[in-house]
């Protein structure tokens, strides 16, 4: 399973020296974190691209550096289901069917960001060997996850972010300078509980 992802309009940011260390520490978390064949890599125009045994390790790397990076900058992901080749082992340089999926699934990711009515769109799954209904539902799936995401405040994205992190709701409070009880009750309000269990769910696909 191949996983690309891109800093949204990472040009235009004025920090582009805190931009890039911030990258690379959200990369470094997520490769740490979650099982992967080929580790993340920084490539040229602020991507990454890594390879994963499982649609689900995939998406939750995905979960990880977008959480870490916000709210400095957003990331679009593509995933794209099919074979590797590797091309430069030492620079962690791939190619192959499942990256070209990935790269035609970032690209269907910008498209639709694009649009009003799919602004939100962050992440797209390409895979032409598996059945139409499945990769619809997952496709789906990503909408909806995404959309709960890009809807919420700063402060929610951080409760998000904490709890990811395994974080108690104190701890949370802490962090962001407010009540352990404005914690819960973002949880239950913005959804950041469904967003939770849907990561879990989605992170869990093999």
């Amino acid at each position: 399973m191949a996983l690309i992802g891109d800093i949204v309009e990472s040009r235009t940011h004025r920090q582009r020296q805190a931009l890039h260390d911030a990258f690379a520490a959200a990369i470094a978390r997520a490769n740490a974190e979650v099982p992967v064949d080929d580790p993340a890599v920084i490539t040229v125009g602020d991507e990454f691209q890594c390879v994963y045994p499982t649609l689900g390790a995939a998406l939750r790397a995905s979960f990880v550096v977008r959480a870490e990076l916000h709210p400095t900058a957003d990331v679009r992901f593509g995933l794209g289901r099919g074979e590797v080749t590797t091309l430069d082992p030492v620079r962690g340089i791939h190619d192959g069917p499942a990256y070209w999926a990935a790269r035609e699934a970032i690209t269907t990711a910008e498209d639709r960001a694009r649009r009003a009515q799919t602004r939100t769109s962050r992440t797209a799954y390409v895979a032409p060997d598996e059945p139409e209904a499945t990769v619809a539902a997952v496709r789906a799936a990503l909408d909806c996850l995404d959309f709960m995401v890009g809807s919420m405040s700063t402060t929610s994205r951080g409760v998000l972010g904490g709890l990811m992190r395994g974080l108690a709701q104190q701890d949370i409070a802490d962090e962001l300078g407010i009540s352990a009880s404005a914690v819960s009750q973002r949880v239950r309000r913005d959804g950041i509980g469904v967003a939770l269990e849907a990561m879990s769910t989605l992170g869990g696909l093999p």
